[in-house]
């Protein structure tokens, strides 16, 4: 198989597996439409907060499974991917399902964007914000696929999902009246080293966070985050074997 064949092909399998995985088709019917229901029942600008925030969750659902199961299936035993080419369609497959991911989430901005246009409430730093989300989405792609060599059948999504709950849960739990990390957050000024080492932490876990963030740090954190997660990702995939039946 050519190089210029491996893309082609590997766009197919991926868009088949997203057409044919019912919680992705789910999430990408349901994000535009909750949005729309925020927006009409309450306001645009409350739909953007939302929006923005949960943009980066269609590319965590886009990267369930992007390892695992083709390993263990024993599809990459075909002779298309002999010589080692099975590594080079991995990798192109990370990078497919990343690419597929940006150009859904691009269209529904735009989308979006439009419907701000139309009733003059856009603002100039939504393009900022969808930036951000971005960068929030492909650092999903990259830890989903770390996970993804552990983890099967969509389990790595689930893993980062529950996590995420239960650092909510917890940020819930312990809220009082006095300022909070969030409130730190959101004025980009921490009391103190441990404040923000904490808030380090849940944007580790939670990136969608750096989109309302206004200490450019943590964006720095969720690049650094994802270049590390490629590096990881490059490794994983680059000292692959596979088993051999006896």
């Amino acid at each position: 198989m050519s190089d210029a064949a491996l893309f082609p092909l590997t766009w197919r399998v991926v868009r088949r597996r997203l057409a044919g995985t019912p919680p992705a088709v789910a999430a990408g019917l349901a994000l535009p439409a909750v949005i729309a229901a925020v927006g009409i029942a309450d306001s645009y600008a409350t739909a953007a907060k939302l929006f923005f925030f949960l943009l980066p969750h269609v590319f965590l659902v886009a990267a369930q499974d992007v390892l695992r199961t083709d390993i263990d299936s024993g599809v990459l035993e075909n002779a298309l991917f002999a010589g080692g080419r099975f590594r080079d369609y991995l990798k192109a497959k990370i990078a497919v399902v990343a690419a597929a991911s940006a150009v859904y989430a691009t269209v529904l901005f735009g989308l979006f964007s439009a419907w701000g246009l139309a009733t003059g409430r856009f603002e100039a730093r939504f393009a900022a914000r969808f930036g951000l989300a971005l960068l929030a989405g492909l650092y999903y792609v990259a830890m989903a696929g770390v996970l993804s060599r552990y983890l099967r059948a969509g389990s790595n999504v689930l893993a980062v999902l529950l996590a995420q709950t239960a650092l909510l849960i917890g940020l819930v739990a312990s809220a009082s009246p006095r300022a909070g990390l969030l409130d730190y957050a959101a004025t980009g000024r921490f009391p103190g080293p441990g404040p923000a080492l904490v808030f380090a932490g849940l944007t580790a876990v939670l990136p969608n966070v750096i989109v309302y963030v206004r200490q450019p740090l943590f964006a720095v954190e969720v690049a650094a985050g994802l270049l590390a997660g490629c590096a990881v990702l490059d490794r994983i995939v680059g000292r692959l074997e596979l088993r051999r039946p006896a």
